[in-house]
């Protein structure tokens, strides 16, 4: 299947208008939404016709909602979680899911710490800022975590922070810090772990390991759009006894047991945390690109991916001029490079690769904005006066998926060859 999995793809030789006529697009924008499998379209097919409400009286609607509800538990074999002791709550996305925890935890404790790090999406960062005093982790010159900082902090803020959270893959470097050590430091100190695992499930192998293990997972999210879905639909997966204590984020109808004027029972978990509409497609076809990666093979995943990856630094690293952050050379991380050309500005660099041959990059902070801060070596005030002058800061991202090949990462690094 590995040698044919471009053919499992929609757009990867889709034309492209540019400054020198049209030519076949080179998609490496993975990191913010990978083009879309195949499988997960056609399961979208085979749903159609029994589409409907959803808790209808018929047999059509039962089927319909199996297959919503199934999925949950296909999440939770693909994640390693307990089906005894954990939730898979559907959210539209991830930051949905986060903001779900970010307010769980408020309610929790309003006076407590949440840890986080300065290589977090923006995603991972607010939604627990704008609630509770936030402290946030500080970064090695490559990029990754400062574990001396990390343990610090648990030590000097020890029973006030209830939360720590983290990236499982940064969406800029792919670097992937050491989540489950963090996890067992955590532990040690009374506190929970989130892993924002968007950027790194569908590249890398995951478990959250058993509730026994000091290096247990608590709490993890990701999301069909960036799972080769190209539709909404996420989740939110942890301990269920723990969910079932707060109130919802959002409220509406189906997240009740009984309603008066007097008196609310809200269901647990899940439903308690999934009113309005239910997304059928969405969710339905994140069940179905979890079935074809597993088809393929997580081992295949991440065999294919690192080869691109490797002659992807290779031909990069010989392109003069051109600035590579982190260290690239490091293996634990997701297929993504971030970089810029010395004496040009991100926005001209991506401008020519996009406009000038149809190669499809991320430019900018990328939701990134502390993360980015820091790889380029710029201070608040710095940034600050690069926003106001209105030229602003940021780097060109690469990010490699699964229906990438060689030729791709040719057609780039010949192209940068060429400006530089």
């Amino acid at each position: 299947m590995i040698s044919n999995l471009r053919n499992c793809f929609f757009g990867t030789d889709t034309l492209i208008s540019t400054h020198y006529g049209f030519t076949s697009r080179v998609f490496l924008n993975s990191a913010a939404t990978p083009l879309v499998a195949k499988p997960a379209i056609q399961e979208l097919y085979n749903t159609l016709p029994i589409y409907s409400y959803g808790n209808e009286p018929n047999a059509l609607s039962a089927q319909l909602t199996s297959k919503y509800n199934e999925v949950r538990d296909i999440v939770m074999d693909f994640i390693g979680a307990d089906s005894s002791l954990d939730t898979v709550i559907y959210t539209a996305n991830t930051t949905s899911a986060i903001n779900i925890l970010s307010q769980v935890y408020y309610e929790h404790d309003p006076d407590q710490i949440v840890l986080t790090t300065r290589m977090e999406h923006m995603a991972n960062d607010l939604p627990f800022r704008e609630r509770m005093k936030t402290l946030l982790v500080g970064l090695t010159p490559d990029g990754n975590v400062d574990m001396n900082d990390y343990a610090a902090k648990l030590e000097q803020y020890s029973g006030q922070i209830k939360l720590v959270a983290v990236t499982g893959a940064s969406n800029i470097t792919g670097i992937i810090p050491p989540f489950y050590e963090m996890a067992a430091m955590a532990h040690s100190h009374g506190a929970k772990i989130f892993v924002d695992a968007v950027q790194l499930v569908q590249h890398k192998s995951f478990t959250m390991k058993p509730r026994g293990d000091a290096s247990h997972i608590d709490f993890v999210s990701f999301d069909g759009h960036k799972f080769y879905t190209g539709q909404s639909g996420g989740v939110l997966v942890g301990d269920r006894a723990f969910l079932d204590q707060y109130k919802p984020l959002i409220y509406g109808a189906g997240i009740t047991e009984f309603v008066s004027t007097s008196e609310i029972i809200y269901k647990g978990s899940p439903e308690r945390y999934e009113a309005g509409y239910p997304d059928f497609l969405g969710i339905i076809s994140l069940g179905a690109a979890i079935r074809f990666l597993n088809r393929i093979g997580m081992k295949n995943v991440e065999e294919w991916e690192r080869g691109l990856y490797r002659y992807l630094i290779r031909r990069l690293s010989q392109i003069p001029n051109l600035i590579l952050y982190s260290n690239v050379y490091d293996n634990i991380r997701t297929p993504f490079v971030a970089f810029n050309l010395k004496g040009m500005s991100y926005k001209t660099l991506a401008n020519k690769l996009g406009y000038g041959y149809g190669i499809d990059i991320g430019a900018g902070t990328n939701g990134a904005n502390l993360y980015v801060q820091d790889l380029l070596g710029l201070t608040n005030e710095q940034a600050f006066s690069l926003y106001r002058s209105g030229e602003g800061y940021g780097i060109v991202r690469a990010s490699i998926g699964l229906f990438n090949n060689y030729n791709d990462i040719d057609r780039l690094a010949d192209v940068l060859k060429s400006i530089s």
